[in-house]
């Protein structure tokens, strides 16, 4: 059974995950945009951009703690490959 901490641990990382996503497929779905002057489309990719910035910095955070179990830390790694991003 998962305590509290590696469950808040799998949530945080399925959120920023699932952002990454829904933001990749609006990038994907966006019109073309004119270079330097679609605001929106610039806007989309500086959040993906903050979202996978974060998601590395809660990878290490995870890595490094010392209060997950190792075969947790490989299974909140592992969440990650269920994810396609461009």
């Amino acid at each position: 059974m998962e305590s509290s901490f590696e469950a808040l641990c799998a949530e945080i990382r399925a959120l920023l995950l699932a952002r990454r996503q829904r933001l990749a497929e609006e990038i994907g779905r966006h019109p073309r945009p004119i270079t330097a002057c679609d605001v929106h489309f610039n806007r989309l990719l500086e959040e993906r951009a903050l979202v996978s910035a974060e998601l590395d910095r809660f990878d290490g955070f995870v890595a490094a703690s010392a209060l997950l179990a190792p075969e947790i830390k490989e299974k909140l790694r592992s969440a990650a490959e269920n994810v396609v991003c461009p």
